[in-house]
């Protein structure tokens, strides 16, 4: 008899999966981001006195994602139980 776990249910691969796609999803908007506002921001000052591509890619652009990572953590992630095997051999 082998020690490997059993299979898990469709549904945690399904959602491991979706999260995993989602945190990928949010690295690279949060990159193009940064990218486009620290490279293609035309000169000026901010709000604060520094410069305006620093304001936007250094202090809005992780504002604005802590927003949206909130957002994407409460919609598309789930408390999931992952020692729950299905069966009970402890018992």
């Amino acid at each position: 008899m082998s020690n490997t776990p059993p299979n898990r249910p469709t549904s945690l691969n399904t959602q491991l999966s979706r999260e995993a796609k989602w945190s990928l999803y949010l690295t690279f908007f949060y990159l193009a981001g940064w990218v486009i506002f620290a490279y293609f921001m035309p000169n000026g000052t901010g709000v604060f006195g520094f410069p305006l591509w620093f304001e936007l890619s250094c202090v809005f652009l992780p504002i604005l994602f802590i927003v949206i990572t909130l957002a994407v953590l409460k919609a598309v992630y789930q408390d999931l139980d992952l020692d729950a095997t299905g069966d009970n051999h402890d018992a």
